[in-house]
């Protein structure tokens, strides 16, 4: 009797785990692969492609700028420090002709500065302007990039060429920035700081009274091995339509937007790079969240 009840017991068992293992097998069969490309809403007509994204035909003007003393300081977001030169920053005017072959026509205005984290020294973007949703929001979900709407335009002069930002119809269409950039072989030569890697603050705001609020600090090229940093997914190489130059830069007020608080008092050396067909690299692909907290 004890021995029958032992064999009932142990088969038993085993059937359990023989239906353990088919229905394992049936979920591992019907499972999507490991980090499937994320699609955002709306679903059926995502605003911007599945990263990486590889930039095609890119232009960038880079002017190194001096702020008002300490303005850089109050308007780095916690937990980042100023580096280097607090007072220093970098305007970067991007033109991308095509995204991801998907006819995007992309222009943005940023403000790059040094920063650091627990030693480690990078760069933050401060603020920017572009005038594509796909950029605005693809910079935005994943990376924290603190990115607003704006008309920009480009216009080629007989010396360079004038950029200018506006705010968009329904707050007036007021300026936010005037940028001429003119093409000089008698430049002195200027040190550039030290960019390195991008932190980013990702703040996604509470949905409701009963849940907090997170904040997230990613990193840009945090992942990238070092003979590569120099050609990064954000770093177009040096070619033969690159040039030297001066730029003047003037910043207005808009109804959100003090960027007179920036300055600048005055304006460090200008340089434009111009890059023919993809940028090399393995593209803008997803970084890496240092830090997490509630806020």
């Amino acid at each position: 009797m004890k021995r029958s009840t032992l064999f009932i017991a142990v088969a038993g068992i085993c059937a359990v785990l023989a239906v353990s293992l088919l229905i394992c097998a049936a979920q591992d069969k019907n499972a999507k692969p490991a980090g499937a490309n994320f699609v955002p809403s709306p679903v059926f007509s995502p605003p911007y492609p599945p990263l990486p994204h590889h930039f095609i035909d890119v232009h960038t003007i880079q002017i190194l700028c001096q702020a008002p003393r300490g303005a850089i300081k109050r308007a780095l977001v916690r937990p980042l420090e100023p580096s280097g030169d607090g007072d220093v920053f970098v305007l970067l005017l991007a033109w991308t002709g095509d995204v991801e072959k998907g006819g995007y026509n992309v222009h943005e205005i940023a403000i790059n500065t040094q920063v650091q984290w627990k030693g480690k020294a990078g760069n933050t973007t401060l603020i920017e302007y572009i005038d594509s949703d796909m950029g605005l929001l693809a910079g935005r979900e994943p990376y924290g990039w603190p990115k607003k709407m704006a008309d920009i335009t480009w216009t080629q002069t007989a010396t360079g060429w004038t950029v200018a930002a506006k705010k968009l119809k329904d707050q007036g269409s007021v300026p936010l920035m005037n940028i001429e950039y003119k093409i000089s072989s008698s430049v002195p030569a200027v040190k550039w700081p030290e960019m390195g890697p991008t932190y980013l603050v990702r703040r996604t705001p509470n949905a409701s009274p009963s849940t907090p609020a997170i904040g997230e600090l990613v990193c840009v090229g945090c992942n990238v091995p070092p003979k590569a940093k120099a050609s990064g997914p954000l770093v177009a190489p040096a070619g033969k339509k690159d040039t030297k130059g001066t730029a003047t830069v003037q910043f207005f007020d808009g109804p959100h937007d003090p960027l007179t608080f920036f300055g600048p008092i005055k304006v460090l050396d200008a340089k434009m790079t111009f890059m023919d067909g993809t940028m090399p690299g393995p593209g803008l692909g997803l970084g890496e969240v240092l830090s997490k907290w509630e806020e």
